[in-house]
């Protein structure tokens, strides 16, 4: 993996990650397209295959994949399995992917700290009410809501039931889509695809190459005075996580949507982080962290818990962190 530094004139004073994937073809295999509207955004598959009949086929089939996951681990439905664990406080015999989602997220809760934390979802509503009524909650209320917060503390799987302590409940948006995309690159692996790509909003994991090409070269624009190119080796998978699009203002002040398990409060700097890992579950929970934390020092350590992994933040002013290894001038 490759990381490039280029010049360009757009983003005018705000920090914006944009994903595009540029690719080549050649005579032998074609490359096949495809995007739904999944998981709140564009999921796009891309497959180098000689065969239209079975890309069309596999990409059905992988769309149907996704909605199942979905069904599972979604909090937007109400019939998913963690919107009925949230509701009802236990919920009997969950699936193995939900079982398995809440396996990562406690090994996520443990390497970084606690600030990735499942059980954030009373603190998103407590901010979601505060931003319909403009107002800031207060120290004791904060205090009050932080007490259903903890991921080790809220929940228990008592002879196959998943048992939620009053009050709490679970946000897996930080997770499942990165694990979503790891299990769909596991069924396309085993429909014995040779080189395709998976993205879902702007997260992406590769697996072979494209024709004539030793890597998946995708591009991370930053800010209004650089940009990168990566490239990705076969595995590898990349996620973005920053408050450029998603925030909320109260009180005249603006909010990112990303709330800090620690002190409870919404994150008011301007970070965006890109992570680049072995696995999109691991990318996914990673990008989100380093958009909380600002720390160098916690950065570091958390950093040092994971295998294989390469960072690159920015703030306001340009690069807040980056590792040597890939993110580097060229």
């Amino acid at each position: 993996m490759r990381i490039i530094r280029v010049k360009t004139n757009s983003f005018f004073g705000i920090i914006i990650v944009v994903i595009a994937v540029f690719t080549t073809l050649n005579s032998y295999a074609k490359k096949f397209t495809y995007n739904e509207k999944k998981l709140g955004g564009d999921f796009k598959l891309v497959f180098y295959t000689t065969n239209k009949s079975d890309a069309d086929k596999t990409a059905n089939q992988t769309y149907l994949y996704v909605d199942k996951l979905n069904a599972i681990l979604s909090n937007y439905l109400l019939s998913s399995e963690v919107s009925l664990l949230n509701k009802k406080g236990k919920y009997p015999n969950p699936s193995i992917e939900l079982i398995e989602v809440l396996n990562y997220s406690q090994l996520a809760f443990n390497k970084t700290d606690g600030y990735f934390d499942v059980s954030i979802q009373p603190l998103i509503e407590l901010w979601n009410k505060a931003e319909e009524k403009g107002k800031i909650p207060s120290d004791k209320y904060l205090r009050r809501k932080g007490a259903e917060v903890g991921f080790n503390d809220v929940l228990r799987n008592d002879n196959y039931c998943l048992i939620l302590k009053s009050k709490s409940e679970l946000e897996l948006g930080g997770i499942a889509k990165g694990f979503i995309i790891d299990k769909v690159y596991e069924y396309l692996k085993n429909m014995n695809f040779n080189s395709f790509l998976i993205e879902a909003a702007g997260d992406i994991r590769v697996f072979g190459s494209p024709e004539d090409e030793e890597y998946w070269t995708v591009g991370v624009s930053s800010n209004n005075q650089h940009n990168y190119v990566v490239q990705l080796k076969s595995g590898q998978a990349i996620a973005t996580s920053g408050n450029t699009y998603r925030f909320r203002i109260i009180e005249g002040k603006k909010y990112s949507h990303l709330i800090n398990p620690k002190s409870f409060m919404p994150v008011t700097h301007s970070l965006s982080a890109s992570v680049i890992a072995d696995s999109a579950t691991t990318a996914d929970y990673l990008a989100s962290t380093f958009n909380i934390v600002t720390d160098k020092t916690e950065i570091t350590t958390i950093l040092n818990r994971h295998n294989n992994v390469e960072i690159l933040i920015f703030n306001n002013h340009g690069i807040f962190f980056e590792t040597e290894k890939y993110f580097r001038n060229k």
